[in-house]
């Protein structure tokens, strides 16, 4: 019998994951928060971040959508090491139970009351009025009017948002997490966001990627 020489195994290779942090960020919105985040993740170079525009649904199925990517990158042998879910207050129904289904599956949470803008906001002026719907004027869009007395341009999809911005993002965060102890002192969610909480994880991710401890 010939000899056919060393066999190959068939058995199929797993494959290969960085062992890098990875992060998934499911967003509300098709074009702001995507492009936002897309930009902050040009910013710093993260080639572990994934970011997945949800278009415009509800928070219950954008936390749907999650966990369907998440298993998804499961069954390919791969996995995200964190998972985010940003979408907004405004007026939807199903805005606590999807926030409970999302912390049920692991999911972190990246809300704003009323609206992403709020985020935007907090980059020029702390502010703790609350914004509400008057007549055929939403909650958001009172804070959308709110922003561009600061950022007179602005209209949701801007791909230059995230640029004149950038450089404040260390007021935001602390506008931010002055914003939300305000509202968990005194139970009023509206106005706050919880978006810094993304953006500070973001911004952690070369070092610990690197192997460094945040912040060096």
């Amino acid at each position: 019998m010939p000899n056919r020489g060393p066999q190959r195994s068939v058995k199929r290779r797993r494959p290969f994951r960085s062992p890098q942090e990875r992060t998934l960020v499911v967003c509300e919105g098709e074009y702001t928060e995507p492009r936002y985040f897309a930009a902050l993740k040009d910013h710093l170079r993260l080639n572990t971040l994934v970011i997945k525009p949800a278009k415009g649904v509800d928070p219950r199925t954008l936390v749907n959508l999650a966990h369907r990517e998440d298993r998804q990158e499961r069954r390919k042998g791969e996995r995200f090491d964190f998972v985010y879910c940003v979408f907004d207050r405004d007026s939807h129904p199903q805005f606590d139970e999807a926030s409970q289904t999302a912390r049920d599956r692991g999911f972190r949470l990246a809300r704003s009351w009323p609206c992403f803008e709020f985020w935007l906001l907090l980059h020029f002026v702390f502010s703790r009025a609350s914004y509400v719907a008057s007549g055929s004027r939403s909650a958001c869009d009172a804070c959308i009017r709110a922003l561009r007395r600061h950022l007179p341009e602005y209209d949701k999809g801007d791909q230059t948002t995230f640029d004149d911005l950038w450089h404040l993002l260390g007021v935001a965060t602390a506008n931010a997490r002055r914003a939300m102890a305000d509202a968990e002192d005194t139970g009023e969610r509206n106005p706050s966001t919880e978006v810094y909480e993304l953006v500070e994880h973001l911004k952690a991710l070369p070092a610990l990627n690197s192997g460094r401890p945040a912040g060096v």
